[in-house]
């Protein structure tokens, strides 16, 4: 009995070893995520913060290494976010790329909602952008500092909440992801035999200007006045703003948890995001019919990808829609891109295939003035509705 005993622990013990050896080289080469000097500390305590490592250079200055969340990261969006402590001199804070190249003028915010761009004077750019060093003067408060603005998903939650109680508006949870974060649905409409339009975002997480676009977007068609309440007395609006809520919360730099570039899924569904969101379409559509699709991006410029000349379902719409906003008052430029469609897993041209309908990807400038997106979305959603109203 004693032998068969201590072979069961021994045989334990064999199974065990492999993961403890693991767990040991893990600890013994683990870079910190948080760090310490006797002035100042930095760390990533809230969502949508990141960094891959961080170093203490000297007492007044950390150096922060970013990556992006995995390997196979093509087209990125070079994120970072992180908080540091007050701090009774100056310090300095070295943002390191080990992959790709610095892309956003570094912001702060002492609240998470208020931001501001750090002055000029204050960054040093150096190696062709693969080193950026930020110098921060005296502070008494904890403060934040980012790419973008941070839009996590309790963004969205106080958004939700300020919206849920308009008339003909339903928010509802369509599932989660594999953690458990939540993918959210908005139904706005007071007739759901109408036609519909579907409105998309944050696929890729650092996207933020697409973000404050589809949200002023579809706070226009809520404006409650004569055109929103026609629109919406013959069309409704299913959108779903946060693809990717694990890669957002996470700041990941364009995939979700699974290694996935989620705009590169439709048709395939590979991923629980697309296929949660695509269930609920499809049952939609089963009785009721799309008329359009809206993507919404961002990117280094204000750009709209349309259907290309020859793919006649959709180009007549996009070429009359957004012509009418090229003397925008808001002073939005923009280019209107016309491409083809392949099967490469992209919104626009997944919807514009199988449904025959408009399907736009809407890219707004990183550095495109936050107001201007505002005004500008606004006014690009009365002139759908009035395209859309005109051609019932």
């Amino acid at each position: 009995m004693k032998i068969v005993q201590n072979y069961s622990v021994l045989k334990y013990f064999v199974n065990i070893l492999p993961i403890l050896v693991i767990l040991l080289f893990t600890a013994l080469n683990a870079t910190p995520s948080n760090c310490k000097t006797e002035i100042f500390k930095i760390d990533r305590e809230f969502l949508s913060s990141n960094f891959s490592k961080c170093e203490v250079l000297e007492e007044n200055s950390i150096r922060l290494y970013l990556s992006p969340e995995d390997n196979s990261v093509i087209n990125p969006s070079p994120w970072f976010a992180f908080r540091k402590s007050a701090h009774k001199e100056a310090i300095y804070v070295e943002l390191l790329y080990e992959k790709f190249e610095h892309r956003y003028h570094p912001k702060v915010s002492n609240d998470l909602i208020n931001w501001k761009k750090i002055e000029m004077d204050n960054i040093k750019i150096e190696d062709n952008g693969k080193k950026v060093i930020l110098t921060f003067k005296a502070n008494s408060d904890y403060t934040y500092i980012s790419a973008q603005e941070v839009l996590s998903s309790a963004w969205y939650e106080t958004w939700y909440k300020i919206i849920r109680d308009i008339k003909n508006v339903t928010i509802s949870e369509l599932g989660s992801t594999s953690v458990g974060r939540s993918i959210n649905k908005i139904l706005i409409g007071n007739d759901l035999e109408n036609p519909y339009i579907l409105l998309i975002g944050r696929q890729h997480p650092p996207e933020i200007t697409g973000a404050f676009a589809l949200k002023a977007f579809i706070e226009q068609i809520l404006d409650d006045n004569a055109l929103s309440n026609d629109f919406l007395s013959n069309y409704n609006i299913i959108s779903y703003p946060l693809v990717n809520p694990d890669g957002v919360d996470l700041g990941h730099w364009r995939h979700n948890l699974r290694k996935k570039d989620l705009n590169r899924d439709w048709g395939f569904f590979s991923q629980i995001e697309t296929s949660i969101i695509y269930d609920d379409i499809r049952k939609i559509l089963n009785d009721n019919k799309i008329v359009l699709m809206i993507d919404f991006h961002s990117t280094f410029e204000n750009i709209f990808y349309i259907q290309d000349e020859s793919e006649i379902a959709g180009y007549n719409f996009a070429q009359a829609w957004l012509l009418k906003n090229l003397s925008d008052k808001s002073n939005y430029k923009f280019a209107i891109k016309p491409t083809k469609n392949v099967n490469n897993g992209v919104a626009k041209n997944y919807f514009n295939s199988l449904y025959g309908i408009p399907a736009i990807t809407f890219e707004v400038g990183d550095n495109t003035d936050r107001e201007t997106i505002i005004n500008s979305s606004k006014n690009l959603a009365d002139s759908m509705m009035l395209v859309l109203l005109e051609n019932k």
